[in-house]
């Protein structure tokens, strides 16, 4: 399978997961808010970013 992203794309993609796992933390410590627990979509990215696929 031939990659489809550019090298820009993966940074950024990666850099955006980064961003939003940064948030999973504060699920646990501090407000409990349920924009943390959108931080496990950071996954996502930071995975495609990663594999390039």
């Amino acid at each position: 399978m031939k990659p489809n992203l550019t090298p820009r794309l993966r940074v950024l993609r990666v850099v955006t997961g980064l961003a939003l796992l940064s948030l999973v933390p504060l699920a646990f410590v501090g407000p409990r808010t349920p924009l943390a627990w959108l931080g496990l979509a950071g996954l996502v990215p930071l995975v495609v970013g990663f594999t390039g696929y």
